[in-house]
């Protein structure tokens, strides 16, 4: 009789220490589901994020190409410039060589500044770019360490 009490206490006690162990179990269990999505959600914001760092990556490398270009058509005038200056040197008349090299002098220098002017607002954009990329992969590296401390807690 006795031993069948003991019995009878040692096995309530442990079906009570059961059932703390599975409703522990099962907090832990939501916490770690809780924790599996912030590292989904987190894994998604990266991935948008290096889909948007490739976005201004495509577009740096393109305005890379207008001012490539913007530089060739710099050269082109200023080749352009220095051949109509020959022409005018080689023309007929001291005053139809001075007129013309002043039409001509005036108009290269329009393009001239124009061309400075678009110039430096490609500059002025790529350094806006450059630190747009430099943002973003500063927040990329931020989520990443976020996600891995996830992992560590997981």
């Amino acid at each position: 009789d006795f031993l069948q009490e003991e019995i009878i206490k040692m096995k309530r006690k442990i079906e009570e220490e059961a059932k703390i162990a599975t409703t522990s179990l099962q907090k832990l269990q939501a916490k770690a589901d809780d924790l599996q999505a912030l590292v989904t959600m987190k894994s998604e914001k990266i991935l948008e994020m290096e889909s948007e760092r490739k976005e201004q990556e495509t577009i740096r490398m393109k305005e890379i190409d207008m001012l490539i270009e913007l530089r060739d058509i710099v050269e082109d005038q200023k080749t352009r410039i220095a051949s109509l200056e020959e022409e005018v040197e080689r023309g007929d008349s001291a005053q139809r060589s001075m007129e013309a090299q002043q039409r001509l002098l005036c108009e290269a220098e329009a393009k001239t500044a124009e061309a400075e002017e678009t110039v430096e607002k490609w500059k002025a954009r790529m350094a806006e770019a450059e630190l747009i990329m430099k943002e973003m992969e500063a927040k990329i590296e931020q989520e990443e360490e976020e996600n891995r401390m996830l992992q560590e807690m997981i």
